[in-house]
């Protein structure tokens, strides 16, 4: 008994067993898991392990306690009005201080609103005037969270925000910060997974039905594709209780189940009819299926998953739950192919599907074995046999075999054929090489600006370009400086005290080098107890200050100009050091409000430059015994992105050394997986290259769509999680053309007709496969946020290069060129078969003795 065989026995068996079991764990995931796995994911950063970053934060946290979260509320007035002086905005604005502290959930303390109206009413208008745009029409509440928030309280903050009962008009009033974020994205999600179900299934599900030419044979592939969803969501569901889970996660999971599970049922379909068609039982067909189209999809799925294994080799949970995602969708998908799809095959409904009663056959648009339309002429000549009657046979007619009509009509319509033609051509050296030629020379100018690919960790890249939260962001940058939402704090911490006269020796020195950088060219973007309201704050000023404390000039009942000055800065001065010294008394911070976007490109230079400067004032011996350390800002992303990329290109070298000893170890060669990783490496050239013309360089700027929009860019996230699939979907077409060539080839064929034949079968295949991974990536390119069309352009074009000019073009032409040398070392029989022998003249009945096609079946040489 083969493994075939014994594989196949048990749901032969039993059929309806193994499907009501689908069935049940169908229902029990639906029930809970996965329907809560999107909602469960996260896409904050965290610190990575011994990173600068890192280090910062638990500093900070041993001494101040955990950060708290933030969130930005805006309000504006009307043209021409004061924000100060509005009745209507103070109360919105202490209005939702309160509601902020009475709704927090499980907070050891309650939230702080920071504000102009909460410092005013403290006699602190000059540290008020920060939260006061220039224009005097916009101000902001600052609400810092000492606990984790919910989505839940995120909502609600932002329905009270939004409410016209508490803003009402003329005031606008907006809402933006992380955990914003992080609700648009999740909204983005969904808004994706709905377009992906209404819009993209049925266009791709279409395009498999014109391939298989059966309407009533398509209920396997959409059982599949439900129940692979189901149960990879639901499989992931607990993995989010585990690690953390990006929250774009199920949109790439949801497009590689489509293209994987659609395209293994292409495989699967396409050869059991094939195998029908030829008049083959339904128990040979099912076991011929998964012999042979079976086995390819194992290869090619086992392959994509170890490629996406290899994220996990990553610094970050968020790219290691891309890896498992796709990872479990690809595993989860061949599973169900290989198990539910023979299964059903097996009971009666499977029978029908296979073989229409006739009635069903003219009503569904599906015929007895349809592929590449050979099966439906061996019915229609079987039917007009059987309409002539015994007028056939008194003429000395000898009645045919299916198996011997099949032959004989796909022997002719292979050679009328596009692909036959087009592959005799490409077989022919004094055509495929300079093809060949062309084609590399056309890509290679493209190719080369692989190297220009500039990344970056710009939020607006992640983000809906149409959410609320982006938009309060923006708005924010314009007023009041883009690093207000994700200020930097410039941490001292001293063994002894944090506000000595040598402590403020060291904050002048340090924000004096600081100050030199773009990015914080002026005093104001900075705020401590040594500098303030861009003044540079001396230890004598500091003490008087807080000698004076915060009622500082309540005894003066009119004080004048200078007087207040002092009176204001008294004030502030002592507010501040009651929120940055610690308890202790042993470190304090600054906080640095940067005038560009920190995780702009520009922010994270500044970022570089800051850490630079510090190290060199520590060689220098300026620091003394103060510790200075860079918290918050875009130090935890950047540090993240950048151990990122230095792993990634070992991860580029493992992946593609697995991809060669795989391939070498499927197909017993070294030359099969030299052409494959030569091949791959020229369609992720070619691809990243016109991704950097596309997005960095503005190419297609002139559609004026916002999927190609010029930004300068590109995100950090679409190369990293690209590469495994690129590389995966290149093997899944390679194996499967590779397979059915060598397949051939071991039939006896020679070099030449292996590839002819191989191309035949599989060349509309592959086109149709190519056609349905596209269509599945694309809906990605209708997204709203940046980062998924990139990543959709990525995968869109490799799929269309590797579909349209690799597989069925360049790989041809090298098959062409290597000959018998294209499966070396690896034992090959005599070669008995050529093709070509039989292309002049009609193919006769009576020509079957030697056939056309298979090994009783052709040109014997």
């Amino acid at each position: 008994m083969t493994l075939t065989e014994k594989f196949l026995k048990p749901i032969r068996s039993h059929p309806y067993l193994l499907i009501l079991g689908y069935f049940l764990v169908f229902l029990g995931c639906l029930s809970y898991p996965t329907t809560h796995f999107t909602s469960n994911t996260d896409s904050s950063f965290v610190a990575p392990t011994d990173s600068l970053s890192g280090t910062a934060q638990d500093v900070y946290e041993g001494i101040y306690g955990e950060a708290g979260k933030s969130i930005i509320v805006t309000v504006q007035v009307g043209e021409g009005e004061d924000v100060r002086v509005s009745e209507a905005a103070s109360t919105f604005s202490l209005n939702l201080a309160s509601w902020s502290q009475n709704h927090t959930e499980s907070c050891p303390t309650i939230s702080m609103a920071m504000s102009y109206y909460a410092l005013a009413a403290e006699g602190l208008t000059s540290l008020g005037e920060n939260y006061v745009s220039k224009d005097g029409t916009t101000t902001f509440t600052y609400i810092t969270y000492t606990c984790p928030i919910t989505n839940t309280y995120v909502s609600d903050l932002r329905e009270y925000v939004n409410s016209n009962t508490n803003c009402p008009s003329p005031l606008t009033c907006g809402s933006t910060g992380i955990e914003l974020f992080q609700i648009d994205i999740l909204e983005g999600v969904e808004s994706d997974l709905s377009r992906m179900d209404t819009t993209i299934l049925p266009l791709a599900l279409l395009t498999l039905a014109v391939v298989l030419g059966s309407l009533p044979i398509m209920i396997i592939p959409i059982i599949n594709i439900m129940v692979t969803v189901t149960f990879s969501f639901g499989i992931m569901y607990p993995v989010t209780l585990l690690m953390q889970v990006v929250s774009f996660t199920p949109s790439v999971m949801m497009s590689l189940i489509i293209a994987m599970s659609i395209d293994y049922s292409l495989f699967l379909l396409s050869r059991v009819q094939d195998e029908i068609a030829s008049g083959s039982s339904t128990n040979e067909s099912i076991s011929n299926m998964i012999e042979h189209a079976g086995h390819t999809i194992i290869a090619s799925g086992s392959t994509l998953c170890v490629c996406f294994t290899g994220m996990l080799f990553f610094p970050m949970d968020m790219l290691r739950s891309v890896g498992v995602g796709a990872t479990v969708s690809i595993l989860v998908a061949l599973f169900v192919n290989l198990t539910l799809t023979p299964a059903i095959l097996y009971t009666p409904v499977g029978e029908r599907l296979l073989r229409p009663i006739k009635c069903c056959s003219r009503l569904c648009c599906a015929e007895e074995g349809t592929t590449r339309g050979v099966g439906t002429l061996v019915q229609k000549e079987i039917e007009k046999e059987k309409n002539e009657g015994d007028e056939r046979l008194l003429s000395g007619f000898e009645p045919m075999s299916v198996q011997e009509r099949y032959d004989r009509i796909d022997a002719e319509l292979m050679y009328k054929s596009f692909w036959y033609k087009m592959a005799r051509v490409l077989l022919q050296p004094k055509y495929g090489v300079p093809i060949l030629l062309a084609c590399v020379g056309l890509m290679m100018p493209v190719c080369v600006h692989f190297a220009d690919l500039q990344t970056s960790i710009g939020f607006d890249l992640l983000l809906p370009s149409q959410s609320e939260s982006i938009e309060t962001f923006d708005d924010i940058g314009l007023l009041f400086g883009e690093g207000t939402l994700s200020p930097y704090k410039l941490l001292f911490d001293s063994s002894t005290s944090a506000t000595s006269p040598e402590a403020f020796g060291v904050m002048h020195e340090v924000i004096d080098e600081l100050v030199k950088l773009p990015a914080t060219n002026n005093l104001t973007s900075f705020a401590g107890i040594a500098y303030l309201g861009g003044t540079k704050i001396i230890h004598a000023e500091y003490v008087a200050g807080l000698d004076c404390g915060i009622d500082c000039g309540s005894n003066i009942p009119n004080p004048g100009p200078e007087e207040e000055l002092l009176i204001q800065a008294a004030r502030s001065l002592t507010a501040l050091s009651e929120n940055v010294n610690s308890p202790s008394g042993n470190a304090t911070f600054a906080t640095i409000i940067l005038n560009v976007d920190p995780f702009s490109n520009d922010g994270t230079q500044w970022l570089v430059d800051a850490r630079n400067s510090i190290d060199n004032l520590k060689d220098s011996g300026a620091l003394g015994n103060i510790k200075v350390y860079l918290c918050d800002g875009a130090g935890i992303e950047y540090d993240a992105v950048t151990q990122v990329y230095e792993v990634f290109p070992v991860l580029i070298t493992g992946t593609m050394l697995t991809v060669f000893v795989l391939m070498g170890v499927f197909f017993r060669s070294i030359i099969v997986p030299i052409r494959s990783v030569v091949s791959i490496a020229l369609t992720l050239m070619f691809v990243f290259g016109l991704t950097v013309l596309v997005y960095q360089d503005g190419a297609f700027e002139f559609m004026d769509l916002n999927c190609f929009s010029k930004t300068g860019y590109i995100s950090w996230l679409p190369p990293v999680m690209t590469f495994s699939i690129v590389v995966g979907l290149g093997l899944d077409y390679d194996v499967f053309l590779i397979s059915r060539v060598l397949e051939f080839r071991l039939d006896g064929y020679d070099a030449d007709s292996s590839v002819l034949a191989g191309i035949w079968k599989t060349g509309s295949v592959i086109t149709c496969a190519g056609i349905i991974m596209g269509l599945a990536f694309a809906g990605l390119l209708m997204s709203e946020e940046l980062l998924l069309n990139q990543t959709a352009f990525i995968l869109v074009v490799s799929v269309l290069v590797d579909t349209f000019i690799v597989r069925t073009v360049l790989v041809p032409i090298l098959l062409g060129i290597t000959k018998r040398q294209s499966w070396w070392p690896r034992a090959l029989p005599d070669e008995t078969v050529n093709l070509k022998n039989g292309e002049n003249g009609a193919v006769r009945a009576t020509d079957l003795d030697n056939g056309i096609l298979g090994k009783k079946d052709a040109e014997r040489v």
